[in-house]
């Protein structure tokens, strides 16, 4: 019995950790939903200010390029970072389903060692009913 107490122990501690890494996949998932907005936006701002055909200034001219040009560096940084939460999420996949599994063998363990202690208990009662059946 205790066995098969230390199992559930076991079994709900890794239920939690696997609740912990699925929330954090799904704050992940948000924030690469969130970069991806972000990059569409960056995108359409940069787009706007190169299709401008105006006459302007000088000045204005190279404040436009300075402003597309760190409009590119935030996009570079957006895709790497929507590459990195990509690849987070796959590692997070990997551990929920390693999880899973580990929940898996638990509960075929707790049942094996459930099987034990019934047979035990059968043996044990058919010991006692042999003793009764001899007096």
């Amino acid at each position: 019995m205790k066995k098969i107490k230390q199992l559930n122990l076991l079994q709900t501690k890794e239920k939690l950790n696997q609740r912990k890494t699925i929330s954090h996949l799904v704050g992940l998932k948000t924030e690469a939903e969130k970069c991806r907005k972000v990059s569409k936006e960056l995108e359409e701002i940069t787009k706007r200010k190169n299709n401008k055909n105006q006459e302007i200034t000088t000045y204005s001219f190279q404040a436009d390029r300075q402003l597309v040009q760190k409009l590119m560096e935030q996009r570079e940084i957006i895709s790497n970072r929507q590459e990195f939460l990509k690849q987070e999420q796959v590692a997070i996949n990997k551990e929920i389903s390693n999880s899973k599994a580990k929940t898996d063998i638990l509960e075929k363990k707790k049942l094996k060692e459930k099987v034990k202690v019934l047979n035990k208990n059968d043996l044990k009662l058919e010991d006692q009913y042999n003793q009764i059946s001899k007096r």
